[in-house]
């Protein structure tokens, strides 16, 4: 977030003043009053919301929809130099008027053209796939998402199949254990380039022991919050009036561990039709346009479900629900709340 001061705010409002002029030459733009929130400014004028995102843009719609809907407005123009494409195919999941453009690197404005949500299938090579046994064989659960193979407990990714470049132009697969990047390389100092079962076992057991609902805080337990939310209610599909659930990959892959990123799990209800559930932890403004997202790459004919915290579930989110044209709903969950024995 820009400070109220700061010399990126007052060039950002200048901006969306001179943008906004490119789109409707009526307004009186040297009278509006521009605000700041969150990655954006923005402007309401004659039921208007006008709105430049200014980081995060891959992000911004919710945001922006709350924005825009506390102020009154009755629809939405949105101006991004990134993700526009992304962007207008999430609107169109809305029954709300949304407009998104596209600032190019000439500064000119052009209405952004919806990109496909679906990426292509990323396929496991047989040479990372030799090594799902070795992982289960662990105690680990083996995710394939985005072309890549790694292993889980418990939501917690602890080792994942890596490529390694050689003079010969062949690339070879190798399992790296750890959790993260940096760990992974930490743990090939510490015990060699070559993973065995005793140091995965060992690996596993450390976070199974930390990653449990109602556990002391540990950062083994800190990470990947909603996996572990995840995880819990696959375990306990009835949680969420559903009668079966497992992991899938989300519709775009995750940028690293650390962030906080909803998944994603697809399953039957108990009324018998397909389900895809989204998991969160925290208020995430941007979570409903993520879930439709979802939901038209994984199945666009299931019922969507948001699975979080009750405390999480907050009016402000829960009216961009309402606004989808395929109806969702909500299921507050506290399974990582749950207490349980013998915890540290």
């Amino acid at each position: 977030m820009m400070t109220n001061d700061s010399h990126a705010l007052r060039l950002a409002r200048v901006r969306l003043r001179t943008l906004i002029s490119t789109q409707s030459a009526d307004l009186e733009i040297q009278h509006l009053e521009v605000a700041e929130f969150g990655s954006a400014v923005g402007v309401v004028s004659r039921n208007i919301a006008w709105v430049l995102l200014t980081s995060r843009h891959e992000f911004g719609l919710g945001p922006a929809m709350i924005w825009a809907l506390r102020n009154g407005a009755t629809s939405l123009n949105i101006f991004t130099e990134h993700n526009s494409g992304d962007l207008a195919r999430r609107a169109s999941f809305f029954n709300f008027d949304i407009d998104v453009y596209k600032i190019a690197s000439d500064l000119t404005v052009t209405p952004a053209l919806s990109l496909p949500g679906a990426l292509p299938i990323k396929e496991i090579s047989a040479a990372d796939e030799s090594f799902a046994d070795f992982i289960r064989s662990s105690g680990a659960e083996v995710t394939r998402e985005h072309g890549v193979l790694a292993g889980e407990v418990c939501g917690l990714e602890v080792c994942r199949v890596v490529h390694d470049d050689t003079d010969t132009a062949v690339v070879e697969s190798r399992l790296e254990i750890g959790v993260g990047t940096h760990d992974r390389e930490t743990f090939q100092l510490l015990h060699g380039r070559t993973a065995t079962i005793e140091s995965l076992r060992k690996v596993v057991e450390e976070v199974a022991s930390k990653r449990i609902a109602g556990a002391n805080p540990h950062p083994l337990n800190q990470l990947g919050r909603e996996r572990l939310l995840r995880h819990l209610t696959c375990v306990s599909p009835h949680s969420v009036d559903a009668i079966s659930l497992q992991s899938v990959a989300p519709p775009m892959p995750r940028a690293n561990l650390k962030d906080q990123v909803p998944c994603c799990a697809l399953g039957i209800s108990r009324s018998g039709k397909s389900l895809v559930a989204i998991f969160s932890i925290g208020i995430d403004p941007d979570v409903i346009s993520f879930g439709a997202d979802a939901r038209q790459a994984i199945d666009d004919q299931a019922e969507l479900i948001f699975v979080s915290p009750q405390r999480d579930i907050v009016p402000a989110i829960a009216q961009l629900a309402e606004l989808l044209f395929i109806p969702a709903r909500f299921a507050g969950c506290n399974l990582l709340d749950a207490p349980t024995r013998g915890r540290d």
